[in-house]
């Protein structure tokens, strides 16, 4: 039985470890995705006057703020990812402390991740729909490009965020059965 049960903490922390590194590579994504929304529209002020108006993430406060939550993800599962690889290396021995510190870190990223992916989706659903309410006008019939940019690095946002969950309730559940042994 004792085998058994180290078996199943070190796939575990397989598990962890490929979490951590999917965590890293959709939050990287998405902050390429969104750094790299950039387009230039002509438009025409007069039938002799046309002027070049750029849409970028920087415009925004809060394409700024998802790209900074997004970056600290990015780092944050890269130096949890290395903690999890080790314990992988020590015979798959994960401790409490750990477990519980993975719980309290990732929750508290997956909160950030949330609300800077709801904030910058907030805003690109201005973008995409307008407010007619308080005159704010649709744009992304005029910067296609952009909006598309805008909506994938959303959707992968949510991906983060939906792996962050995952790794919390592996977490919650770890500690859940090792507290069950005692």
């Amino acid at each position: 039985m004792a085998g058994t049960g180290a078996v199943a903490v070190k796939n575990q922390v397989k598990i962890d470890a490929a979490l951590r590194a999917f965590l890293c590579a959709t939050a990287l994504v998405a902050v390429i995705v969104m750094v790299t929304s950039k387009q230039n529209t002509l438009i025409v002020v007069s039938p002799v006057m046309t002027i070049s108006v750029p849409a970028k993430f920087t415009h925004s406060a809060s394409f700024t703020y998802f790209v900074t939550a997004l970056s600290v993800t990015c780092l944050y599962s890269i130096i949890t990812g290395i903690s999890s690889y080790s314990a992988l290396k020590k015979q798959g021995r994960s401790s409490t402390d750990q477990q519980i510190q993975f719980v309290i870190y990732d929750s508290l990223m997956l909160g950030i991740v949330a609300s800077a992916t709801g904030a910058g989706g907030g805003v690109a659903y201005e973008a995409l729909k307008g407010n007619p309410h308080i005159r704010w006008n649709k744009i992304c019939h005029i910067y296609d490009i952009f909006c598309r940019h805008l909506g994938f690095a959303m959707s992968v946002s949510l991906l983060s965020s939906m792996t962050l969950l995952v790794l919390v309730w592996l977490s919650v559940c770890v500690l859940a059965k090792n507290s069950g042994r005692r």
